[in-house]
């Protein structure tokens, strides 16, 4: 009698074992995919940059890694999509409204031109703006600590006061300081007025340089240069992509170039007091996170660094043959500058 039950008992068995073997399948069959769908979706982020150098390439590195210690990794979870204008600010609203047609779900614009295109076409994708020096005077947002659309961002807005401060240090007997800037960008002539009245403040009056395009910053530059007692660089794109004629022909005549930034003085200027590029970027990587997981944009206030840095290089020190006081070396970054 116990032989005829067993193999009605084992068939009751195996049958169980195959409702429960079903049943795991079809959990597992519908739960993973909504987890995997979530964990697998691709963040696609267009990237708009006026022109390449260093200052905004760094600006972009630093927003690249933010984003991938976020978890924000391109090839797994991110596609980045970088455009550049080469410099042809009608060329920066074509690759906004590529951006726009693509659906991204973050534009990411650098420097003002950029920003100010993506700004104008669209009000629904989240636009996020760096190495704009006056976001506010450029028209992207109306309240800098309360953005009211679809922009914020980080400016670049570099410590003129502490640049001239440090020129007139390096150079005691300077009254005259050029000022070489791109007529174009509207972040120029700002820095141009706020170097009026710092160079007031240290007894020196302004004597500015305005070029329209590449072709006319050695004409302007041998014009002026005998004029000066040293030259000060804004953060100004066409300038950050003109260093080496800046460089060699103020080298040539002997007169020192303050920057705004690093990436002036490894192209030849003798020092800068600004901002770090990489770390702008990077802040703004994290906004751009912060974005990506539901915060709100008015929530989000246009920022900029608190911290600025020093850097020397050595190689316009000799050539110029300038005594560097020891307060300034003791907090200075030195740079070997352009061969």
């Amino acid at each position: 009698m116990v032989g005829k039950k067993h193999p009605t008992s084992l068939s009751k068995s195996l049958g169980l074992i195959s409702f429960l073997l079903i049943i795991t399948l079809f959990l597992g069959a519908c739960s993973p995919v909504n987890s995997s769908s979530d964990s697998q979706k691709v963040v696609s982020i267009g990237i708009s940059q006026i022109v390449e150098h260093p200052a905004l390439d760094n600006a972009r590195a630093g927003f690249v890694d933010a984003l991938k210690e976020k978890g924000y990794e391109e090839g797994k979870n991110l596609k980045l999509d970088t455009q550049f204008a080469q410099g042809d600010i009608a060329l920066t609203t074509t690759i906004a409204q590529n951006f726009v047609s693509q659906k991204k779900d973050l534009i990411l614009a650098i420097s003002t031109p950029s920003a100010q295109s993506a700004h104008n076409s669209t009000k629904d994708i989240p636009v996020l703006f760096t190495a704009v020096t006056d976001p506010v005077h450029a028209g992207l947002v109306k309240k800098a600590d309360a953005p009211e659309g679809n922009v914020t961002g980080t400016s670049d807005l570099s410590p003129i006061a502490k640049q001239l401060e440090l020129g007139k240090t390096l150079i005691p007997s300077a009254s005259k300081v050029g000022v070489l800037y791109s007529t174009s960008e509207v972040n120029s002539q700002l820095q141009v007025n706020m170097a009026k009245e710092a160079a007031k403040d240290l007894g020196m009056t302004v004597i500015e340089i305005p070029v329209i395009n590449t072709t006319e910053f050695e004409p302007a530059l041998n014009a002026k240069i005998k004029d000066i007692d040293f030259l000060f660089l804004p953060t100004d794109n066409l300038v950050a992509s003109n260093i080496p004629i800046i460089s060699k022909i103020a080298t040539n005549n002997g007169v020192a170039i303050i920057g705004s930034e690093k990436g002036h003085v490894e192209g030849g200027a003798l020092a800068c007091e600004g901002v770090d590029y990489y770390k702008l970027g990077h802040q703004t990587g994290i906004m751009a996170a912060e974005i990506l997981e539901g915060k709100s944009i008015k929530d989000i206030p246009v920022s900029m660094l608190k911290e600025t840095e020093l850097i020397i290089n050595e190689k316009a020190v000799e050539q110029l043959g300038i005594s560097i006081p020891e307060e300034i070396l003791n907090r200075a970054t030195l740079v070997k500058g352009a061969e």
